[in-house]
């Protein structure tokens, strides 16, 4: 018979209990859906990872009520409407029932609230802002708001984690411009720990603690992204990003290896400061010639009227990634001519 030693003041020592599990919340965040969109349909094993999920997000881009059907027969439970083309507050208005819909309203702090839920003890704020056009309130939340990033700054307050998802920037690029680039990281100084582009796919890159997407692509379209969140209190997560793939109306997990070829070329010139600066000034460069090109193809260009020059020049203060992209390409211009 042998007898246990006790040292511990004989008091025996307490079994070791296994560590219970962190919470974790599991989000998911699909591209802006486009127009026209047929109904939902996904293959088996994007269903399963779909049904797993405890929040599914993503933004609506046209007002018209099949691409509103998409969203909610895919389970979207979180609809950003800032990036919404239609004008005027009725497009505003398009009724979703068990959704949530955010960055549009009659007001300027209707389409500003932000999301705030509870998931598994997790607390997640979301705030949905886009690109509108300069100086008009046109029931959308915008990007360039002095207040976007007190927003940001004031849900970190009540929130384990802020995501800001955005649009902006211009449909034909394939990179993000610089200065859209830094106010996306401008929000992860705020303490965002993601910001998501919901329009075309540009790459993706990590930033201080946080994460930076500049474009999902959109997933009723042939190539897209799907980011997977996995979050954990205090600022702490893990991704995932998967590409995508609609063929003939079914949405699954993506075999084309051009696609996935053409995110990591993107990624990589994100992670080269000049090398990327570079590629965006050409881009620049290419775009604005190609404007030019378009406003004096044909004999009416060459004899353009003063009110078709003035809705030119209109168009071009109107729209932020339009000017950026002009200013930029005009001084390289300049530049290139003094040299």
């Amino acid at each position: 018979m042998t007898t246990e030693l006790v040292t511990n003041g004989g008091i025996p020592p307490e079994p070791i209990l296994p560590k219970e599990p962190e919470n974790i919340a599991h989000i998911l965040i699909l591209g802006g859906v486009e127009s026209p969109a047929a109904l939902f349909s996904a293959s088996e094993a994007l269903q399963t990872e779909l049904n797993k999920q405890d929040l599914r997000a993503s933004a609506l881009h046209h007002g018209d009520s099949d691409t509103a059907m998409w969203l909610t027969e895919a389970g979207i439970e979180l609809i950003s409407m800032a990036g919404l083309r239609n004008e005027g507050g009725e497009a505003s208005a398009i009724g979703f029932i068990g959704v949530n819909t955010i960055g549009a309203g009659d007001t300027e702090s209707m389409a500003n609230r932000p999301y705030i839920h509870c998931v598994n003890g997790i607390r997640l704020g979301v705030v949905a802002l886009a690109e509108q056009t300069s100086g008009i309130f046109n029931y959308r939340a915008d990007i360039l708001s002095l207040a976007a990033l007190d927003r940001v700054r004031m849900l970190l307050n009540q929130c384990d984690h802020v995501i800001v998802l955005v649009r902006a920037g211009l449909d034909q690029a394939e990179l993000p411009l610089p200065e859209w680039r830094a106010r996306y990281r401008r929000f992860i100084d705020a303490g965002a720990s993601a910001v998501v582009d919901m329009g075309g796919a540009k790459g993706w890159e990590t930033y201080k603690q946080g994460l930076v997407f500049y474009g999902l692509g959109t997933p009723t379209g042939s190539d897209s992204l799907g980011l997977f969140l996995s979050l954990q209190r205090n600022g702490k997560f893990t991704y995932e990003a998967r590409a995508l793939q609609n063929t003939a109306g079914r949405l699954d997990f993506s075999v084309n290896d051009a696609f996935k070829q053409k995110i990591n070329a993107q990624n990589l010139l994100l992670t080269n400061e000049k090398i990327y600066l570079r590629a965006a000034n050409e881009m620049c460069q290419r775009l604005y010639c190609q404007m030019e090109s378009a406003q004096k193809r044909g004999v009416l260009g060459l004899f353009s009227s003063r009110a078709e020059e003035e809705q030119r020049l209109l168009l071009l203060l109107e729209n932020e990634s339009l000017r950026l992209m002009t200013l930029r390409a005009i001084r390289l211009k300049q530049e290139a001519e003094r040299k």
